[in-house]
């Protein structure tokens, strides 16, 4: 740590930026550069501060370290914040004050610097009773003499007096992260520890939801990630970076932490404030299941996360609301969001015919959208806002200073009117930690902002629909997707066949869990497509053996009259009990009693075992011909495989019967008329 005995103060009037040239062999690539903290509001009892991190990794000391802050005048629209943030700040420069560091910064060695600035000493602008308020843009300038270090932009909050009303804030934090397990059962350790222990992106995250108890969030937790975090606390599989496979067991520090991470989640998760809201089991695209025809599997996709959020959470999901992956929706799947129970979306306006505009450009109230019949609130992302939580930065707290001044200059286009508006915060996926923790702990502290579920949202009557309902378009799907989509539906026709033979409930759940996984958003791209075909794959190759593990030997049967029995075995090599139907067809053969019966034959993990079952018939022909023997579900309605029996009659039929005596009958008819005509012909002679 960086001794405060290292900074000085000095204040530079506007326009006052001289430093002095040194010569230095170091490069700014040596030096990280991050801020820390930033002050959530400013108000002129209330100073300008940021904190920032600053380590040199060179193998050099940086001598004549300062840090400058350049502050401009404030933005009046969301336009000109963004070129303030994310390109070159336009406004008059209104104060310019530095922070230099009197001793250097030795190789290895990390500084902590906190800049405090009371503001009226710095600007007019800023002083009681000139009006002042609003969002003010703010430059940072690190350099070690002449040599620029690092620049970032950021901007700041200052309320020249209390504010009167509240913007209506919604944060939506979807709780999910892609699979550590591949498609062979077996878990990433190395990943696991980046993700679970000391600094983790999933402790991070707990710990920011345990910190913001009591403020009104809604969070979207996956089952597919609170199924993994139960699965690796009870010990798993897991494959080492050299591809070698170990088991883990319960007492692994890996395992002790997701345990301990599932029990806290489940106690923050149950505060009154927070609300939950339905989310698909694997972050899937309902809207692509429905479009590659699979809305049984969208239907799934739900059913299964909730039941996941019930079981491990203990808190049901709030009815009703629905944050599909990508946020999306479209005519062609409103009948299924409908038919699931969705009465509140939180959508992408991108998914509307028709952009729906606030009053200030951007979608400021819960909408009414429709199609196909179906009527739905809407709650509508902040697009802007949503690019700039999910950028890749080197700064995440800066992130959070530009996603925090995005909703203040929404609420100073027009304070007077905003408790009428709402902006909505969402990221795709979970956020960085390093972005949502500053973030929260700014809206949490700023008077002007007033966090309210999405639900309370959109059922106050004072946020409720104007104009027009607004219509979904109608999404296509990609080729790529399709393929994807194509063998997880494959792998379900699988598995559906399976269930009902089988009796083994985990192997089932297990296989069903492979395909909501494979049909997640996580492997849209190009590079993880392999990834989620994987599963797929997995899964119906594991259906397909299963099943190939029933079934009917070859069997030679004769038959010495016209009616017999022939017996059926089913051979049972899949270690579970089975139930299945066979079913014997045959042109040549009539089953007085039926021509299919239904069998169980126990299993045993250790052995094959097997089961016979007998069919009376009877052969309408004489001489060997097959008779095919069909496997079947239950139902009937799958077959499973096929066998054959041959079967030979030595039986003589009755038509043959009556055939062959007729002829003997004639025989010995003409015989004994031969016989009485031969002693007559003697006698006339």
């Amino acid at each position: 740590m960086f001794s405060p005995r290292k900074l000085a103060f000095s204040f530079l009037a506007i326009g006052a930026l001289a430093s002095p040239i040194i010569g230095r062999a170091q490069t700014p690539d040596d030096v990280a550069v991050r801020l820390t903290s930033f002050a959530p509001y400013t108000a002129p009892d209330r100073p300008l501060f940021v904190t920032l991190e600053l380590t040199n990794s060179g193998s050099e000391a940086l001598d004549e370290v300062s840090i400058r802050l350049t502050i401009r005048d404030r933005v009046r629209s969301r336009s000109a914040l963004r070129v303030a943030l994310d390109r070159q700040p336009q406004g008059e420069i209104l104060a310019v004050t530095t922070e230099e560091l009197t001793d250097p910064l030795d190789p290895g060695e990390t500084a902590t610097v906190t800049i405090q600035r009371d503001l009226g000493s710095l600007a007019n602008a800023f002083l009681p009773g000139r009006g002042g308020s609003g969002v003010y843009p703010l430059a940072i300038r690190v350099q070690a003499g002449a040599q620029m270090i690092a620049e970032r932009s950021g901007a700041f909050v200052f309320l020249a007096q209390a504010p009167e009303t509240q913007l209506n804030v919604v944060w939506l934090l979807p709780i999910h992260r892609p699979t550590a397990l591949d498609a062979t059962g077996a878990y990433d350790k190395a990943l696991l520890g980046r993700e679970l222990l000391t600094g983790g992106t999933i402790r991070s995250m707990v710990e920011i939801i345990e910190r913001n108890i009591t403020a009104a969030l809604t969070l979207a937790p996956t089952g597919a990630f609170l199924d993994q975090l139960h699965d690796i606390s009870n010990g798993f599989d897991a494959r080492l970076e050299g591809g070698e496979r170990v088991v883990v067991p319960a007492t692994d520090p890996l395992a002790l932490a997701a345990a301990e991470l599932l029990t806290r989640l489940r106690a923050a998760a149950g505060a009154p404030a927070f609300e939950l809201a339905t989310a698909p089991y694997a972050r899937a695209d309902l809207v692509q299941l429905v479009a590659a025809d699979m809305a049984l599997d969208a239907g799934q996709q739900i059913l299964a996360g909730r039941e996941s959020v019930r079981t491990h959470l203990g808190r049901e999901t709030t009815a009703g609301l629905f944050a599909n992956a990508g946020y999306r929706a479209d005519a062609r799947s409103a009948q299924t969001f409908g038919a699931l129970g969705a009465s509140t979306l939180i959508l992408d306006p991108g998914a509307l015919r028709e952009r729906p505009e606030g009053r200030f450009g951007n979608p400021d109230r819960p909408e009414e959208v429709r199609a196909t019949g179906r009527s739905f609130d809407a709650l509508l992302v902040d697009g802007p806002a949503r690019d700039r939580l999910q950028t890749r930065t080197e700064d995440p707290v800066v992130t959070a200073m530009g996603v925090f001044a995005e909703a203040a200059v929404t609420y100073f286009e027009v304070p007077g009117l905003a408790a009428a508006r709402t902006i909505v915060l969402a990221t795709d996926s979970m956020p960085s930690p390093a972005i949502a923790r500053p973030l929260a702990d700014a809206l949490a502290q700023s008077p002007w902002v007033r966090l309210r579920t999405a639900t309370s949202v959109a059922t106050d009557p004072a946020l409720a629909p104007t104009g027009e309902p607004l219509r979904m378009l109608t999404s296509d799907l990609a080729s790529a997707d399709r393929d994807r989509l194509q063998l997880a539906r494959g792998a379900r026709r699988a598995v559906d066949i399976l269930r009902p033979v089988i009796e083994a409930p985990d192997l089932i759940a297990a296989l069903d869990r492979e395909i909501l996984v494979s049909e997640s958003i996580d492997y849209a791209s190009s590079r993880r497509q392999t990834v989620g075909a994987a599963f797929a794959r997995s899964a119906r190759a594991t259906a397909d053996s299963t099943l190939g593990a029933i079934r009917v030997p070859p069997r030679r049967v004769t038959l010495t009259s016209r009616g017999g029995r022939v017996p059926v075995t089913v051979i049972n090599d899949t270690g579970y009990t089975i139930h299945v139907r066979v079913r014997l067809d045959s042109a040549k053969v009539a089953f007085p009693d039926g021509a299919s019966r239904r069998v169980t034959v126990e299993g045993r993990p250790d052995r094959q075992t097997l089961s016979t079952v007998t069919f009376d018939l009877e052969a309408r022909a004489a001489g060997s011909f097959p008779i095919e023997v069909k496997i079947e579900s239950p139902d009937g309605e799958f077959r499973i495989g096929t066998g054959q029996l041959l079967v030979r009659s030595t039986a003589v039929s009755a038509v043959a019967f009556a055939a062959t005596a007729g002829g003997v009958l004639f025989l010995l008819g003409a015989w004994g008329r031969r016989f009485v005509k031969r002693p007559k012909a003697k006698a006339t002679g």
